[in-house]
């Protein structure tokens, strides 16, 4: 074997593994990523959650409501898009079904949920979230509204 083929042959294993090292690099940064946005999306649920609990009128209510369900379809928006790697996925799925069961369980937040579908866009993605199948909700067929399960 000649020295050019030698320097081939080195140059093709590092090159090898150069390949599997940023293969992995990405691979945990991904999740790195994914565990930030989980922290981020689960610290304004929480500050949404005690705004909408502690509000003492239903005007103040009815605003901190739409507030935490703006935040419910950024969180849905990233389900659906499979942006998130590893647990964090499967954990904000868990509370995706597990909040949408309590809002649908709340009358007065289901009623004001009902007003702000105005248009059919309105929480899209919490409506493409709710819709795909998961194990944990039972598939049915597209329902009208969201909470209508």
């Amino acid at each position: 074997m000649s020295s050019s083929d030698q320097i081939a042959l080195a140059s093709g294993i590092v090159s090898v593994i150069a390949l599997v090292v940023a293969v992995y690099a990405i691979h945990k940064g991904n999740r790195n990523s994914s565990v930030a946005t989980l922290i981020s999306l689960s610290e304004s649920c929480r500050g949404g959650w005690n705004r909408f609990l502690s509000s003492t009128n239903d005007e103040d209510r009815v605003y901190e409501l739409a507030e935490l369900m703006n935040t419910l379809e950024i969180a849905a928006a990233i389900v659906n898009e499979d942006s998130l790697a590893g647990v964090s996925k499967t954990l904000l799925k868990a509370y995706l079904e597990q909040v949408i069961t309590l809002l649908r369980q709340n009358a007065f937040a289901s009623a004001q949920i009902e007003q702000m579908l105005s248009v059919p866009k309105t929480f899209e993605c919490i409506q493409k979230f709710y819709t795909a199948p998961h194990d944990s909700l039972p598939s049915v067929t597209r329902p009208k509204r969201w909470f209508q399960r």
